[in-house]
């Protein structure tokens, strides 16, 4: 029975997270959510109290995934491996996109929400980002101690928005007006071209 409701909770969540990708948040029914999961309203509803909290699970499960690609648990980086840490992470965020459309799409709807000025998407893009710039801004901190950043007329937290920035733009073009490959070289050279140059500062 245990099994059962567990794997009715996932089907609800699978079911959801592909019509909130293809149709946004308010496209997306809980008709529509039912019929794809194959599980009565009423199941849906013993689950979760409406489709506002399922879109935030969804979009939560994503955003920790996401978390633990950038900054797995435990992670213990020394300043020379931070070349090869950034690298890395920004390439392995590139594949995990590229290799799910639905996730790309999920996304680009709740940018799209929020930059219409719903005051609900827009609080929920701050608190997933609040959560995952905080982290990054401390493995910054570690990197660049003192006056690194400083010499350079930014901040660690500038930096971090830069680079989520531009990682943002990248993403949501993969397939679109840039390849895969050429993704993971643009961010390649960003990095190179960035972290290279702090850390040429006299």
């Amino acid at each position: 029975m245990a099994e059962e409701v567990k794997e009715a909770r996932k089907a609800i969540l699978r079911a959801a997270r592909e019509g909130f990708a293809a149709k946004g948040f308010y496209g997306t029914s809980m008709e529509y959510i039912t019929r794809n999961a194959g599980v009565s309203k009423g199941a849906v509803y013993w689950y979760f109290p409406g489709k506002w909290e399922v879109y935030k699970v969804v979009v939560a499960e994503e955003a920790e995934r996401l978390k633990n690609i950038v900054l797995p648990p435990g992670l213990e980086l020394l300043p020379e491996e931070a070349m090869d840490f950034f690298l890395t992470r920004g390439e392995r965020l590139i594949d995990a996109f590229a290799d799910d459309p639905v996730r790309r799409l999920l996304f680009v709807h709740l940018q799209l929400e929020a930059m219409r000025g719903r005051e609900e998407m827009i609080e929920l893009v701050t608190a997933l980002r609040t959560s995952i710039t905080e982290d990054v801004i401390s493995v910054f901190e570690t990197v660049f101690p003192g006056n690194t950043l400083i010499r350079r007329g930014i901040s660690h937290r500038d930096l971090v928005n830069m680079f989520e920035g531009i990682l943002n733009g990248i993403i949501f073009n993969i397939e679109l007006t840039i390849t895969r490959e050429e993704a993971r070289r643009n961010w390649r050279f960003l990095i190179c071209s960035v972290l290279g140059g702090i850390g040429n500062v006299p």
